[in-house]
């Protein structure tokens, strides 16, 4: 980390090693080939020492990076026309940012003479002897070379480009500055004219030509969010996904403000990461959600071309050894508790207290996912060969895997009346309303209606006495049903697909169980006693 400190005679100081890789490009730009160097005189102050510092530091860190960015081939060529107009939005820029200081117009005609003593360094020496001998000895190009690096940092060229998120080849660049300095020169002119108390109209502008790159800058402008807006565009990940990694996408973009998500570096992506981690936030879920959302999406993107590289890719969340405090099934009194509670509601006109009716029975006998109970529709209960099942389908939400799945009703659910309570319900949702308002974006999805049933569902398990924070009050009756399954000697080929698990191997792939098979297999699940 490079510092602000004092030397001896109280001035500002600071040093900034050049990267080997950027070395001589840089040394070739700007001068330095070593070592970047700060200095303000003592009588600025501290605080305001500290401005121009961050400043200062800012613009190094830009120039390298563009620097980086053109030797990967990702820098912006221009053509001579558009060299002008990007050197006409510099002008702009840089007038804006002087033209209500109330400065000593001397400062600007000071400025004017360093850049053109600079620029009599650079030229030949006959110049310098007999200037009159030469009248167009500015547009030497041994004199527009070495002037370059100077007119860069008098005229904040870096800081400018970075503000419109451009990065330009080196070719570019120092063709950008050749048209930038005859503007530069009639900026502190116009400045001068300010200061003196001068506002006739500037009609310089009327010359620039309209800037119009050659190539989208879509490799290097997209912000983190934005490139996590085109994916979803582009795969429509379900609904529950881009909730979560709505979260993650909008914090990167939060950390790294006014950054591209191409400018992000592995090592900056790394730290980003250890710094997730905290005792409200595990390593597993930083692993899980926030590492396997960027990598995803970051890897995405380089292969549509929106980002040239994947800051992700190597990052690594380390996970300690996870401890299991106890089974990840019920225990015979915590579903009992659950299902006793479930039958003692005797009104289950509300989507709530019809979950709270059904969604736990439900689930104790088909081992399904709580989000594909939670999202049931009337419709989706269907008769077939003299079978009662449930349609656990895409078409009503989120299916893991996407792939649709039959699987029969056991006798004990439509014994207390399941049947009927659908067909009161009707082709609906069976647990929740539909939403009325339709989201435009797909990006700004909320939680599904389904899916808020089911967290309050846990909250309610929870609240009557299943409280173990070991425990997933929803999910856990996916192990029980596998656990009492084994139990009755339901072979792991039949429990795998009832449940929606990939098989074990690939021979179990063939030969999907039908329904009758199922059946048979579910009519021999043992009943839940309560009593």
């Amino acid at each position: 980390m490079v510092s602000l400190r004092r030397d001896s005679n109280g001035n500002f100081i600071a040093r900034k090693r050049l990267p080997d890789d950027v070395r001589e490009e840089y040394g070739r730009l700007y001068g330095a080939r070593f070592e970047a160097k700060f200095s303000a005189r003592a009588g600025l102050g501290k605080q305001v020492a500290q401005q121009k510092f961050h400043q200062w530091a800012t613009e190094v860190e830009q120039r390298i990076e563009a620097i980086r960015k053109a030797q990967r081939g990702e820098g912006l060529d221009l053509s001579r026309e558009q060299a002008a107009a990007l050197a006409g939005e510099w002008y702009l820029w840089f007038v804006a940012r002087y033209e209500g200081d109330a400065s000593d117009p001397v400062a600007y005609e000071e400025a004017l003479w360093d850049i053109v003593d600079a620029m009599r360094d650079f030229a030949p020496d006959e110049v310098r002897e007999h200037p009159r001998m030469y009248p167009d000895w500015e547009r030497d190009p041994e004199v527009r070379k070495g002037i370059r690096p100077v007119l860069a940092d008098m005229g904040h060229t870096t800081q400018f480009l970075a503000s419109r998120g451009i990065a330009l080849t080196n070719n570019a660049h120092a063709l950008l500055l050749d048209f930038a300095l005859d503007n530069y020169i009639q900026a502190l002119l116009l400045l001068q004219r300010r200061a003196r108390g001068d506002y006739e109209p500037d009609e310089l502008p009327k010359s620039f030509p309209k800037f119009a790159p050659q190539r989208q800058r879509t490799a290097t402008g997209l912000s983190p969010r934005e490139l996590f807006d085109a994916w979803v565009k582009a795969r429509q990940p379900a609904p529950g996904t881009i909730e979560s990694w709505s979260v993650v996408f909008n914090a990167l973009t939060q950390d790294f403000p006014n950054r591209p998500a191409s400018t992000i570096k592995p090592e900056e992506a790394q730290e980003w990461l250890d710094k997730l981690v905290t005792e409200g936030r595990g390593a597993g879920t930083v692993r899980k959600t926030w590492l396997g959302a960027t990598k995803a999406v970051c890897r995405w993107g380089v292969r549509r071309k929106l980002v040239p590289h994947n800051p992700f890719a190597e990052a690594v969340v380390d996970v300690p050894r996870r401890k299991q405090h106890r089974p990840k099934w019920f225990y015979p009194h915590e579903w009992r508790t659950i299902l006793k509670a479930a039958n003692a509601i005797s009104d289950a006109t509300t989507p709530d207290s019809a979950a709270r009716r059904w969604v736990p029975w439900l689930l104790a006998y088909t081992g399904a996912r709580p989000a594909e109970i939670t999202q049931l529709r009337g419709v989706d209960l269907e008769r077939m060969e003299a079978i009662w099942t449930l349609n656990l389908t895409p078409a009503a939400g989120t299916i893991k895997g996407g792939s649709a799945r039959r699987v029969p009703l056991h006798s004990h659910v439509i014994e207390q009346g399941f049947l009927e309570f659908v067909r009161d319900r009707g082709e609906a949702p069976l647990f929740y309303r539909p939403r009325t308002n339709q989201i435009d974006e797909p990006s700004k999805v909320l939680k599904s209606p389904a899916a808020q049933v089911r967290q309050r569902l846990a909250d309610w398990v929870r609240e009557i006495g299943v409280d173990d924070e070991h425990l997933s009050p929803n999910h856990a009756w996916r192990h029980t049903f596998k656990l009492i399954g084994s139990r009755a000697e339901i072979s792991d080929s039949l429990l795998d697909y009832i449940c929606g698990h990939a098989p074990a191997t690939e021979g179990r792939r063939y030969g999907a169980p039908d329904l009758k098979d199922m059946a048979r297999a579910i009519e021999r699940f043992p009943r839940y006693e309560i009593t």
